[in-house]
């Protein structure tokens, strides 16, 4: 189960939306592997039932009850051995740990680690009562009180990277560094780096994964292939696809097949849930 709430409208610059994932198996300990895009968001992630692990290459980290995710670069794998999991989580603007915070959000990349010490005493109440509170609803209003008393503590300025990430999401991820510095009138080097400090990684790589994520959202029922979706707009031929594709998943579009991949059937293509949050706010 997948399901998206709305978080305060104070905190629209920030938290995208919020959701809930809800995975039961009949058989306890097995291991249910879901791949998985990334995004372009941030996540802070509270877990009530179960952990999370995640396999990004060859390493495979278990995610603590509370764990924040700053971009993850390229697929990756979530399972749990447990016969229960439930999480509930912020999606969160790419910017938004940098301007709450005030870290160094590069070094949160394709990992996860403990929000708790962000928050300071924030999270006290929260926590307390995240235990034993069984509505979502409750929770995600007391959510919406921790954010907005660190909107409150920390009273971000808005900024030109903001601006630009929405560029890349109202071109769909079809726009050089060039047009992105030329329109900012600064340097290539200076925004590279500004980039990198609010969002975690370089402007050339967010930009791939936006374009897929667009990519994915144009995908039909039937296994992705050139002439059917969006490809044409992003790579000169069929066998430029096919190399790019294969690179970024680790195998050829004919071989990928969606009913094999189910979150990734739900969340990038037949709801889009990711890109469709930042066009709302991009448009």
């Amino acid at each position: 189960m997948f399901r998206k709430f709305q978080a305060h409208p104070d905190l629209k610059d920030f938290v995208l939306f919020y959701f809930e994932m809800d995975w039961q198996s009949a058989q306890a300990h097995q291991n249910r592997g879901y791949l998985c895009l990334p995004t372009g968001c941030s996540f802070i992630g509270f877990q009530k039932k179960g952990r999370m692990q995640v396999k990004i290459d060859d390493f495979t980290y278990e995610t603590e009850a509370y764990f924040l995710n700053v971009q993850t670069t390229i697929p990756y794998e979530m399972f749990t051995r447990e016969p229960d999991l439930q999480v509930i989580a912020a999606c969160l603007k790419p910017t938004a740990i940098a301007q709450l915070f005030k870290i160094d959000v590069s070094r949160i990349i394709n990992t996860g680690m403990n929000p708790r010490n962000l928050f300071a005493d924030h999270l006290k109440n929260f926590s307390d009562v995240f235990e034993k509170e069984t509505k979502t609803s409750e929770i995600l209003a007391l959510l919406d009180e921790v954010f907005l008393k660190q909107l409150e503590h920390s009273r971000p300025k808005s900024n030109f990277i903001d601006i630009a990430v929405d560029l890349i999401m109202q071109q769909k991820g079809i726009i050089s560094i060039e047009e992105l510095v030329g329109r900012f009138k600064v340097s290539t080097r200076y925004f590279q780096k500004k980039f990198k400090e609010m969002v975690g990684i370089s402007p050339l790589l967010y930009i791939k994964i936006i374009r897929y994520n667009f990519l994915f959202s144009s995908f039909s029922q039937q296994s992705p292939n050139f002439a059917s979706s969006a490809a044409p707009l992003y790579f000169y031929d069929s066998a430029h696809y096919s190399k790019s594709f294969k690179d970024y998943l680790g195998m050829n579009p004919s071989e990928f097949d969606l009913s094999q991949y189910p979150f990734i059937k739900l969340t990038a293509i037949e709801q889009a849930v990711w890109i469709n949050a930042f066009r709302e706010l991009a448009d």
